[in-house]
C-alpha cells in the first residue's frame, strides 16, 4: 500500500510539473518555441585526465634553466648558476624524466648517480647545463648547473683578453696578491 501511495505522489508531482512548464510556455510570444522541461541533473564537466603514464613523473611549475622541475620535488636552494632540488622520489625515476627531457652529450650512470654532462634543454637550447640526479637515504637530489659561456667581447685583441683575465699573454699571473 505505500508503493502505491508514493508512485501516485511521483505521478501528481510530475504532472504539477507539467502544468507549470505549459502556463510559462503560454506567457511568451506566440512563435517562440516553449522552454524545454528540465532534465535530471547533467554531471558537472569533469577536468581533464593527467596524461602521464605510470611510474612518470609529471611536470612541475618551477624550472631551472628552462628545466622543468618534476612536481613532487622542491627546489630547495637557487643560485645564479646552480638550482637544487629534492624529492622522495627514485632516482631512477628522476633520471628517466630527465632523459626525455634533454639531449645530453655525454650521460654518466652509477649505482647512486647519474650525470648528464654537456646538455641542452629540448624546449630551451640556448642554454648548455650539467644535470645530477643523487641518490640520497629516502630522497633524490636534483642539481642543475647552467655552464653556458657568456659570449665574448668584440673589439679586444688577444693580449687584452689575457689582461682582463688577470694574465700575461705567457700565461703567468700578473698580481699574484690578487689570486682568488
Amino acid at each position: 500500500m505505500r508503493r502505491a501511495g508514493r508512485g501516485a505522489a511521483a505521478r501528481g508531482a510530475a504532472a504539477l510539473a507539467a502544468c507549470a512548464w505549459a502556463a510559462l510556455g503560454c506567457r511568451g510570444d506566440a512563435g517562440a518555441p516553449a522552454p524545454a522541461p528540465p532534465t535530471s541533473a547533467a554531471p558537472a564537466p569533469r577536468p581533464p585526465v593527467d596524461q602521464a603514464l605510470p611510474g612518470e613523473l609529471a611536470e612541475g611549475i618551477e624550472q631551472a634553466f628552462g628545466l622543468p622541475i618534476p612536481r613532487r620535488m622542491k627546489v630547495r636552494a637557487r643560485f645564479p648558476d646552480a638550482v637544487f632540488a629534492v624529492g622522495e622520489i627514485p632516482a631512477e625515476r628522476v633520471a628517466n624524466y630527465v632523459r626525455t627531457r634533454v639531449l645530453a652529450g655525454n650521460v654518466e650512470t652509477g649505482p647512486a648517480k647519474t650525470i648528464f654532462s654537456r646538455a641542452t634543454v629540448k624546449s630551451a637550447p640556448q642554454r648548455m647545463i650539467r644535470i645530477e640526479v643523487v641518490s640520497r637515504a629516502h630522497v633524490s637530489e636534483l642539481v642543475v648547473r647552467d655552464e653556458t659561456r657568456p659570449p665574448p667581447e668584440r673589439g679586444l685583441s688577444v693580449e687584452e683578453r689575457w689582461r682582463r683575465n688577470g694574465l700575461t699573454p705567457d700565461g703567468k699571473v700578473l698580481d699574484p696578491t690578487r689570486l682568488e
